[in-house]
């Protein structure tokens, strides 16, 4: 398997793009040259950079420096909104400091993560963040220039108020230890893929490291690393987001449910789900399908539901 290369769908023009995200779904280990910023707007959310597991919490921020190599385990219950922009996108300001790596130092030496941050700063970077939405999403005359003036507003408080962590200066990895971060995300992207093809089936941690070539033992080490969680953690966490999903899509017997999402018997699925989310799955079912039915009726009173 090879960490894919992302290219992100931005005007050559305008080399911006915002969009929002639910943590239904895992994100393979990939990377791409511009910067992205990751705002947590509800729930906690897991993700990996490099080989650094790391978990967010609503209202945090995240940075992940062009090149970087990340992903997202699902984090059912969570969103997020992503901002990804080129720092092409502020070459006027690059001239006087002589070229474009000034600015790329700067985000590779600030504090990536608003946990580390004055609550003051955080919340100013907060505010900038939900003016583009905003902006982005309504695209009203003119928003483009607000959001680039947004944007260098952004770049200001970066510089004069975000703290260093001067940890973060020089080469971040030798050659060999690039390499040998490649390998483990590799091998991660493998037992994403391996879950997400037998997930239905009675998966055990001996089978999918047999599969991996490992043995039970280092195939724990590595996973707990990586991810910050245990196989059988993520793997229950995989099976009760697509439950929800099912849960959330259609109306099918809660033994039919529990099946689709790789559970051995009801009773377990129960289980794993009111631990999870502190009511039933058929409790969540009505809830969930009452809520969508009467938001409909509010937005169509005629219509036949």
């Amino acid at each position: 398997m090879n960490i894919y290369l992302e290219l992100p769908d931005v005007d050559k023009h305008f080399p911006f793009r915002s969009l929002v995200c639910g943590g239904d779904d895992l994100t393979y280990p990939h990377w791409h040259k511009e910067i992205e910023i990751i705002y947590v707007t509800k729930g906690r959310l897991n993700l990996g950079i490099n080989d650094t597991p790391i978990r967010m919490e609503q209202g945090e921020i995240q940075f992940i420096n062009g090149g970087d190599v990340h992903y997202f385990l699902a984090s059912p219950e969570s969103e997020r909104f992503v901002i990804q922009f080129d720092l092409g996108l502020f070459q006027e300001v690059t001239a006087p400091g002589g070229n474009e790596y000034s600015l790329r130092d700067l985000f590779t030496e600030m504090e990536q993560s608003s946990s580390s941050w004055p609550e003051a700063v955080a919340t100013k970077v907060i505010g900038l963040l939900e003016s583009i939405y905003e902006e982005d999403t309504q695209r009203r005359e003119g928003y483009a220039y607000l959001i680039k003036a947004r944007l260098f507003e952004l770049l200001t408080v970066i510089m004069r108020e975000v703290p260093k962590n001067r940890s973060n200066r020089g080469p971040k990895f030798s050659e060999d230890t690039q390499i040998q971060s490649r390998e483990t995300l590799e091998r991660l992207e493998r037992i994403f893929i391996y879950v997400e093809q037998h997930y239905q089936e009675p998966i055990t941690l001996n089978e999918v490291a047999g599969h991996m070539g490992f043995s039970p033992y280092y195939f724990t080490k590595l996973f707990k690393k990586n991810t910050g969680m245990t196989f059988v953690a993520f793997l229950n966490e995989y099976r009760l987001n697509k439950a929800k999903w099912i849960l959330l899509n259609q109306n099918l017997p809660m033994s039919a449910v529990a099946e689709a999402a790789g559970f051995g018997s009801v009773k377990t699925f129960h289980h794993f789900f009111k631990e999870a989310t502190g009511i039933s799955p058929l409790k969540y079912h009505k809830t969930i399908f009452r809520n969508n039915r009467a938001r409909l009726q509010e937005e169509s009173p005629s219509a036949d539901l």
